[in-house]
């Protein structure tokens, strides 16, 4: 990254920063007892794209949630071929970055608007236009990536403890979402 490119950066994750100072009062659900999820991700290839389409349908085919968004950040100029919008999918790229790197749109306006139950960031690095998009979500709780630049709007940080590979964080975000706020399950016996 150029250092002109690097001052913006650092100049929209001030105003993120500086702007995520709202008051909020997380509810910590389920996944399973979601009726509302929405997805961010980086979208860095088509195996990527793949790996949250296949985790997408996973949710909706074994805990039965079919109200499921999923927003993808490709880093380009133009969208790829794969990342054309379908239902539940859509995605935005730099054409839609203002000048401090803060997407805009009707995609990201309706994303961030949407008051989903869960909000799951998938995202292994730190993406500015995308810890915009979750900062500034109208989720009722937000799971994501630990890191020092999550803490101001994450409410739940899982850690990878070392492993960078999107299936192994995917794995942790089901397994820890799964476990909260469980309803008791009579017990057969």
């Amino acid at each position: 990254m150029k250092l002109f490119d690097r001052i913006k950066e650092w100049l929209g994750r001030r105003r993120l920063i500086q702007g995520t100072a709202q008051e909020r009062r997380p509810v910590a659900r389920n996944l399973a007892d979601a009726a509302k999820v929405g997805i961010v991700y980086h979208a860095r290839d088509e195996q990527t794209h793949q790996q949250v389409r296949n985790y997408v349908k996973k949710i909706k085919e074994e805990l039965g949630i079919h109200r499921i968004s999923a927003l993808g950040f490709v880093d380009g100029k133009d969208l790829p071929y794969y990342m054309a919008p379908k239902l539940h999918f859509d995605a935005f790229c730099q054409k839609e970055l203002n000048w401090y790197r803060i997407p805009s749109g009707n995609t990201v306006n309706n994303f961030i608007t949407e008051e989903f139950e869960v909000l799951i960031d998938l995202t292994l690095e730190d993406i500015l236009p995308l810890q915009y998009i979750v900062a500034k979500s109208r989720a009722r709780f937000k799971v994501g990536r630990y890191g020092e630049a999550n803490r101001h709007f994450l409410d739940m940080m899982i850690d990878m403890a070392g492993a960078n590979s999107l299936p192994q964080f995917i794995a942790q975000v089901d397994r820890y979402l799964l476990m909260i706020n469980r309803s008791h399950q009579p017990s057969l016996n």
